[in-house]
């Protein structure tokens, strides 16, 4: 298997730190507002990776942080009260707001069928750690304590810039410090922030303040995962300055830190930045509630190779549903046809197994997901033209299983939610074919394409399925 790392920039071998066993760490959500369809996507892919992780028999331990104390969580707290100064109040909606959108991100990927991380740690529960880690860094002195705040020197940490590939000299040129800032140089980044009135504080030996935002996810991956642990994800908008300053400050505190680094490009609507300010801003559960199928979602990921951006279009989504269609119904095909495979022979279909290698050399190189799909499409396509080998059908089924698996998708049409109404019209149906009745028989089907039902006659019997 091989992973692009965006450390080195090329594609490595991935070996783990410990043998048959993965350590991953995303960065996850700051709660202050409805998750939308662009946090879907990074929320996908490496639910993705992960799961086919578990397909290759890796033991995963995956952690997603929260973030939920931020200055945009408190902004938005602000503005919930309409309040022109802080105050005790703000302190306490700051908690509301957070918990209010953490329970709507668990909602979302819920309902697109996301897995939960095996770990969440939140931002205000690690904080005494994140304390210990900055007074390592200062006793080691790559960080100094003025006025309240603590930052962290950048012109002690090796080959700053070396993730986003950017110089040193080059960024200094543009940077500036904000107002109220007593920084050594524009460039360092706080550790911790001097508190303000009326807002969510916590004391620390440099006096009442909060983290800075960068700290939370060193101090969160090297306690759950150790000092130096497998792969460290995101979108590639946090390159920089978020993991180029995860990098500086646990290298700094003596860490070896992430192996490999993977980024997902980002989601664009209409080839433009998604934005609320655009019109153009599609929350989780609006795309829920028009599609009904979050599989359409998942597969317009699906179909761009997760470095590179995807843009979302309403036309896209039509392409989805022919997709998704395509692979419902022949996997109901091969699962009925395979009813009759020697299931407990043991012996698995070449065939079929060429198509498995391909789907697995796609996904073993740098996770291709495109071509991983197109070969679960070059197994429909074989199976549509072998429709009589029961052994076939059933290890294929199998396979798109499995891939689908992988994917997270819902490769089976939802026949067990059809209604005793519908049933009954089917079997009306099947007794006026049976009887010669052929106008009724094609009045009926009519009818069920009406509500959805669309009815396919083989020399096997009728099939049916729901119009997706």
């Amino acid at each position: 298997m091989k992973i692009y790392n965006s450390l080195t920039r090329t594609k490595e071998e991935f070996v783990p730190l410990k043998t048959g066993k993965v350590g991953m760490y995303v960065c996850g959500p700051t709660v202050y507002d409805e998750p939308h369809i662009g946090h879907a996507r990074s929320a996908y892919i490496f639910d993705v990776v992960r799961r086919y992780f578990g397909y290759k028999k890796y033991d995963v331990t995956f952690v997603r942080n929260v973030t939920d104390v931020d200055d945009k969580i408190i902004d938005k707290a602000k503005k919930e009260l309409a309040a022109d100064s802080p105050g005790p109040e703000v302190i306490e909606k700051t908690k509301e707001v957070s918990k209010k959108y953490l329970e709507a991100y668990h909602d979302d990927m819920a309902l697109l069928g996301i897995k939960p991380p095996d770990k969440e740690p939140k931002a205000t529960e690690y904080i005494p750690k994140m304390v210990k880690f900055i007074e390592l860094l200062i006793k080691s002195n790559r960080a100094y304590a003025s006025g309240g705040d603590v930052y962290f020197d950048i012109k002690t940490a090796e080959r700053y810039g070396k993730l986003s590939n950017q110089n040193l000299d080059k960024m200094e040129s543009g940077a500036r410090v904000t107002s109220g800032e007593k920084k050594k140089d524009p460039m360092d980044f706080a550790l911790w922030k001097k508190a303000k009135d009326g807002e969510p504080s916590w004391d620390s030996p440099w006096g009442s303040g909060r983290p800075g935002w960068h700290i939370e996810c060193s101090a969160m991956s090297s306690d759950i995962l150790g000092d130096e642990f497998d792969i460290h994800g995101g979108g590639i908008d946090l390159i920089f300055p978020h993991h180029e300053n995860e990098i500086a400050q646990s290298e700094g505190a003596g860490k070896k830190f992430a192996r490999y680094w993977m980024h997902n490009g980002l989601l664009t609507i209409k080839s433009e930045k998604m934005a609320k300010s655009l019109g153009n801003f599609v929350p989780i559960k609006a795309f829920m509630a028009e599609y009904k199928d979050a599989d359409l979602l998942k597969l317009l990921f699906l179909n761009t190779h997760y470095r590179h951006p995807v843009d979302y279009t309403e036309d896209k989504i039509m392409e989805m549903k022919a997709q998704k269609e395509r692979i419902v119904i022949a996997l109901g095909k091969m699962e009925k046809v395979g009813e009759a495979a020697s299931k407990k022979s043991g012996v698995r279909s070449q065939k079929v197994e060429g198509f498995r290698k391909k789907f697995e050399e796609a996904m073993d190189d740098d996770f291709n997901m495109p071509l991983a799909l197109a070969s679960v499409f070059e197994l429909v396509n074989e199976s549509n033209k072998n429709t009589t080998d029961a052994d076939f059908a059933f290890e294929a089924a199998r396979l798109i299983a499995e891939a689908g698996s992988v994917f997270g998708l819902n490769m089976r049409a939802s026949e067990k939610d059809i209604s005793s109404d519908v049933k009954a019209a089917i079997e009306k149906r099947n007794a006026a074919r049976k009887s010669g009745d052929y106008k009724e028989a094609d009045r009926i089907r009519m009818e069920l394409l009406e509500k959805g039902v669309i009815l396919e006659d083989t020399k096997d019997g009728t099939a049916w399925r729901k119009k997706l």
